[in-house]
């Protein structure tokens, strides 16, 4: 519920800061998160933004990036991705490299970075996205690398 409110305050900031500058949309799909509606802005050549990641578990994200023709890089805090926190091995070659659950997955919380390719090299359209950082697991308190990638279509 905190997370909740957390976002529509933000989103509220967001929209009177953006009220002057104009507010962007956009909408991504991906893995673990299966929808992410984002709200932005952009101020001096830095786009703001806050979203919500809905998947494997739910988080939120603010951040910042800055876009060099086709390439955009940024800065987030917030969920970073999310992935099964209580996964047994005996040992460590009876553990898979790659282990995709849908139940029991828990966000990892923490910073990141992201990396975007837009196929136009303004604004609107589409464009893949990855994203990847350090944080803490929200059931444990554990300290782990997480990541999340994404197909993203700009309004």
């Amino acid at each position: 519920m905190r997370k909740h409110i957390g976002f529509l305050i933000t989103l509220l900031c967001f929209s009177s800061t953006a009220y002057a500058q104009g507010v962007n949309m956009s909408v991504s799909a991906g893995w673990p998160f299966f929808l992410i509606p984002t709200v932005s802005t952009t101020y001096n050549d830095i786009e703001f933004y806050a979203n919500y990641k809905v998947g494997l578990d739910d988080g939120f994200t603010v951040g910042a990036e800055k876009q060099y023709g086709h390439h955009v890089f940024g800065v987030f805090i917030g969920a970073v991705g999310a992935r099964d926190a209580n996964y047994p091995c005996e040992a460590d070659d009876s553990c898979p490299p790659l282990r995709i659950v849908f139940t029991d997955a828990q966000t990892t919380q923490g910073l990141g970075l992201s990396y975007e390719y837009r196929l136009n090299q303004g604004r609107e359209g589409w464009a893949f996205r990855a994203e990847a950082g350090y944080g803490k697991e929200s059931q444990n308190d554990e300290k782990r690398f997480d990541g999340n990638v994404q197909v993203v279509y700009h309004f």
